[in-house]
């Protein structure tokens, strides 16, 4: 068996993030595909990022934020995830963030 390798602290290795930098979110902008890594401790903020492979192979980062982490907390890595932009919202304590919800896709009988 020949071993395999990953980079600790190398870097994020994947073909587009999401939300893309400098690019403006509209309400409905989302991401699909199978969950496969979650990468922590990027860029100088040590952010988080979620990668999911979409179904042509190429590998989306999907940047956290306090929602986002809320969310995968609770989601097995392997799962199908859909990612949708909802909008801004004004928090509790009066600070707007970004929402998005988090869906989780469902098996069915001869899904393959």
């Amino acid at each position: 068996m020949t071993q395999q390798w990953k980079e600790i602290g190398g870097g994020l290795n994947v073909d587009r993030t999401f939300p893309a930098k400098d690019v403006i979110l509209q309400i409905g902008d989302a991401v699909e595909g199978r969950y496969i890594d979650k990468i922590e401790g990027i860029g100088d903020n040590n952010s988080t990022v979620y990668v999911l492979e979409e179904k042509d192979g190429s590998k989306t980062g999907v940047w956290s934020s306090t929602v986002l982490d809320n969310r995968f907390k609770r989601i097995a890595i392997g799962k199908m995830l859909r990612v949708e932009y909802i909008g801004k919202e004004k928090g509790k304590s009066g600070r707007t963030f970004k929402n998005f919800k988090v869906f989780e896709g469902i098996d069915t009988p001869g899904d393959e």
